[in-house]
């Protein structure tokens, strides 16, 4: 199916749903533009599973909407059921139907006048598949499976964390083919992952969500430099989060100013708040400012453990290791504006 440009290719408003008196879901927003993946991020019991599940219409939301393509398919006086949706949903084990071959598998679902149009032979072709049409699921590698997944081309494709039983060099490999492939025959996917990385490889935007609700979405970018709060900014990364006195676009820190994304005109009054400055920011030197406490060498670099007066920071710097434990250093940020937020108590 064709969508219109202006219309989302999903999009869920104030989604709520309990299971008896366990509230999982407080009104979860999510919206997938055409041709886009948006990666679902969050910690385990957060929702994710349950709010994709409530888009596949695998369960019925206690209130809120859900629309695939500009077709609302759930809400307050709507319900159409998983397989009128044009869903698709992929488990751990890019599960196909194991007793039909993967022509068939590609048919299942489709009308019998797109069955007879050449619509089977013309997506086995898209993903490299033509050849291999009468083979059953049990005889195609791994990779062959993934393809067979998303050959269908839903109006939205719905991944829950895939890679999680492969071992980290497979999972790197496949999870690049994975977006390729996506990309490449212009699916529009919601997936499911509480690995940060993955999310950030896989997304062009990441939505992540706490406690049921989504905090912020937002591309990659946006969410590392202009986190919503302090929490999604210490989820999705390293973060260094310290208290500062703000003046207009700089803030007062223990390691000394750091600008900030503030837009109010200094007029002589400070406000207390909390910085974020990310590792890769922070500058080492020579000076007595700070302690090492533990270096961490990782090959493309390093990572030092310092402490200024009672604060903790963490410090990564390219290559091999400059200080050693014990060293007294200089410690000052050289990066663009922070992020700021409440002041821990206000």
């Amino acid at each position: 199916m064709n969508i219109a440009v202006d219309t989302y290719a999903l999009e869920a408003r104030d989604i709520a749903k309990s299971f008896g008196d366990l509230r999982v879901l407080e009104g979860a927003s999510l919206t997938v533009r055409p041709g886009k993946t948006v990666a679902l991020l969050g910690p385990s019991g957060c929702g994710k599973t349950t709010l994709l599940r409530t888009l596949a219409g695998l369960e019925t939301p206690d209130s809120g909407a859900v629309m695939v393509a500009g077709r609302t398919v759930s809400d307050t006086s709507t319900f159409v059921p998983p397989e009128k949706r044009n869903v698709g949903l992929v488990f751990q084990d890019w599960a196909l139907f194991p007793h039909m071959s993967v022509a068939k598998n590609v048919a299942y679902g489709l009308t019998a006048a797109e069955r007879s149009s050449g619509r089977v032979e013309q997506t086995l072709a898209m993903v490299d598949l033509e050849d291999l049409a009468d083979r059953m699921p049990g005889k195609l590698s791994g990779g062959q499976q993934q393809r067979g997944a998303l050959a269908p081309r839903p109006d939205v494709l719905l991944l829950d964390e895939p890679f999680s039983n492969l071992d980290h060099d497979l999972r790197v490999r496949v999870r690049s083919d994975v977006r390729r492939l996506l990309q490449d025959l212009g699916i529009s996917a919601v997936f499911v992952t509480h690995d940060q990385e993955e999310a950030f490889v896989l997304g062009d935007e990441v939505a992540v969500m706490c406690g049921g609700v989504i905090e912020q979405q937002a591309t990659p970018s946006v969410l590392y430099d202009a986190p919503a709060s302090a929490w999604v900014a210490a989820f999705v990364g390293e973060a260094n989060l310290v208290a500062g006195s703000i003046d207009g676009t700089r803030a007062d820190t223990v390691v000394g100013p750091v600008p900030v994304a503030a837009s109010e005109p200094s007029n002589g009054s400070r406000s207390d708040a909390t910085v974020l400055l990310r590792p890769e920011y922070l500058m080492l030197g020579n000076g007595n400012e700070g302690v090492v406490k533990d270096v961490e060498f990782y090959g493309h670099d390093t990572a030092y453990r310092i402490v200024v007066g009672d604060t903790p920071f963490l410090v990564r710097a390219m290559a091999a290791p400059r200080f050693a434990l014990g060293d007294t250093v200089s410690i000052t940020y050289s990066g663009p504006p922070a992020a700021v937020f409440p002041a821990v108590g206000s």
